[in-house]
């Protein structure tokens, strides 16, 4: 784990070590086209689901893309955002006769499509389906995750810090421009010169390391409680997160954090009446 996320830290978002572990849900891109892989028991790849046929581009898209590499040759410092809004300022100069030629183009391969994937969906066995189905949820996850950590990026979350061992790996940094084998072997050795280092050297990466949590901590605090009051309770650790409000306290307080803690109003109890007294 400590390699890995050493990794991480140094060689930014190209990864050296990948995270997520090959299974029978493990998908493969290839032209658009989506096709998840099994292993079989000679650690072969094999596919266990037929590739689906690629939805047509839409008219706009289609026209982007028809002048995006004409745009990126006359704009060659353009980033690609510039090329997307270029791209846009000539789709709606764009005369009526040639969009609707696009929209023509598009409604043809549209009609080829719909009849390729009916039949692609009538071949697959119910196993399949699931594994589709499997495969489309994990994928929703993972954008769900991304776009939870661009949140918290943009409401200005504080960083945590390194722990003592990625301190000293960071002062003690493998040389740039290796290849993966031999980063890996000295990120290896760091951890070997890390279990070696006497416990007084240590005591100084974890001193320093106690400090910056301590401070992360804090600032944590003051931020969470600043994301509560505006109201981006989304963004708090669950751990801090209130319970969900009664409706009794929604009604009793609107607009902002909702009273959790109110005590329910208890209602009286009947006289308990014996069957003696009851007799007339």
């Amino acid at each position: 784990m400590q390699l890995n996320a050493m990794a991480r830290l140094l060689y930014g978002p190209r990864l050296l070590f990948s995270t997520r572990h090959a299974g029978p849900l493990s998908s493969a891109q290839c032209s658009g086209l989506h096709a998840t892989s099994t292993l079989n028991d000679g650690g072969a790849t094999t596919k266990s689901i037929p590739e689906k046929p690629k939805r047509p581009m839409n008219t706009y898209i289609r026209f982007v893309q028809s002048i995006r590499s004409s745009l990126a040759n006359a704009n060659p410092k353009a980033s690609p955002t510039d090329i997307s809004k270029l791209a846009s300022v000539k789709w709606q100069s764009l005369d009526q006769d040639s969009k609707t030629k696009l929209e023509e183009e598009y409604k043809r391969e549209q009609a080829v499509w719909i009849q390729k994937n009916a039949k692609y969906l009538s071949q697959l066995t119910d196993a399949q389906k699931e594994e589709i189905k499997l495969e489309r949820q994990q994928r929703h996850e993972s954008k769900v995750k991304r776009e939870h950590k661009r949140m918290l990026r943009e409401l200005g979350r504080p960083k945590r810090p390194m722990n003592a061992y990625l301190r000293f790996c960071i002062q003690n940094k493998p040389a740039a421009g290796l290849s993966k084998e031999d980063n890996k072997m000295q990120m290896k050795n760091l951890g070997m010169q890390w279990k070696r280092l006497p416990e007084g050297e240590k005591e100084r990466y974890v001193k320093d390391a106690e400090m910056e949590m301590k401070r992360y901590q804090e600032e944590m605090k003051v931020w969470e409680d600043k994301m509560l009051e505006s109201e981006n309770a989304v963004a708090v650790r669950k751990k801090n997160v209130l319970l969900p409000p009664s409706p009794a306290s929604v009604k009793a307080k609107k607009g902002g954090i909702p009273v959790i803690n109110s005590e329910p109003v208890a209602k009286p109890k009947k006289p308990f009446v014996t069957a003696s007294a009851a007799r007339p």
